[in-house]
């Protein structure tokens, strides 16, 4: 198999339905591509129609979105692999442009892809994968920026080499996952593909992404600081920073002052990685 595709869902038929529906045409005649679906303990359980080549895990009860994918994960056999929330969608041919990426010499650890993005009010703009491979000429340095800044993007933009993956920690954390699971494998990792053609369709709609929950995304930050960072100090500067860069989603459950200081900041510690500590 060369591709597995993890979807996680609680509860969201409809939009699980739309997502899958895309899936099924571009996986029309094609013998290398799984998809497993986790049902997080959703009441009444998740349908699958039309499941050819489609799995259906279920658990008795919620274990959160990274048990889902862990559990997912797990059972999965692709040599790739692509963890998809149910509320995005996929760009036109995405798994024929993804295969044709994995294709890539020398085999690529990530694949990091553009995307389209839904705001509240409906408005669409483009977010190209060139940015993160601005500051990606070394996969050391890009994992520098990973630590004070999300270059790469939400999980629905990136696809991980088996190799890679297995070195994830699924951590149980409200929001932030994807931040700590792109360590992981940064890590590890020796080469990424910046697929700037291939995209998908990420629905920043704040009443359907979790992880948009001021509340979450604030426990989110503290937990990645802690998880990075040995130094107290720097967890403490590192959450401020965090919040400077997401304050539009923390208001109003957290007030942050200079937030274009602390984005300054946060653009010097990340190019110079050794005014830091390392990750404990």
């Amino acid at each position: 198999m060369r591709l597995s595709i993890v979807i996680p869902c609680l509860q969201r038929q409809e939009m699980l339905d739309r997502l899958l529906s895309q899936l099924t045409l571009q996986m029309m005649d094609r013998c290398d591509v799984e998809v497993i679906v986790v049902d997080d303990g959703s009441q009444p359980p998740l349908e699958i129609v039309n499941s050819s080549n489609i799995r259906l895990l279920r658990n008795n009860s919620p274990m959160g979105a990274p048990g889902a994918r862990q559990r997912g994960f797990a059972q999965s056999t692709g040599q790739y692999i692509h963890f998809h929330d149910s509320d995005d969608l996929l760009g036109h041919e995405w798994i024929a442009n993804i295969i044709r990426a994995t294709a890539q010499e020398p085999a690529p650890d990530m694949i990091v892809t553009s995307r389209l993005i839904i705001a509240n009010n409906g408005v669409v703009s483009f977010w190209s994968a060139n940015q993160p491979q601005k500051v990606g000429s070394s996969v050391q340095r890009l994992l520098s920026f990973q630590r004070f800044i999300n270059r790469i993007g939400p999980l629905g933009g990136v696809t991980f080499g088996r190799r890679a993956a297995q070195h994830i920690v699924f951590h149980k954390t409200p929001a932030s996952q994807d931040w700590l699971m792109y360590d992981d494998v940064l890590y590890v990792a020796k080469n990424i593909y910046f697929d700037l053609q291939n995209y998908f369709l990420f629905n920043n709609h704040s009443t359907l992404r979790i992880s948009n929950n001021a509340r979450s995304r604030a426990k989110g930050y503290v937990f990645a600081a802690r998880h990075r960072f040995k130094n107290r100090r720097m967890q403490r500067l590192a959450t401020r920073l965090y919040c400077a860069h997401g304050a539009d989603d923390l208001a109003p459950l957290v007030l942050v002052r200079h937030r274009w200081l602390k984005r300054t900041l946060c653009e010097i510690l990340a190019r110079f990685p050794l005014l830091t500590g390392r990750r404990s």
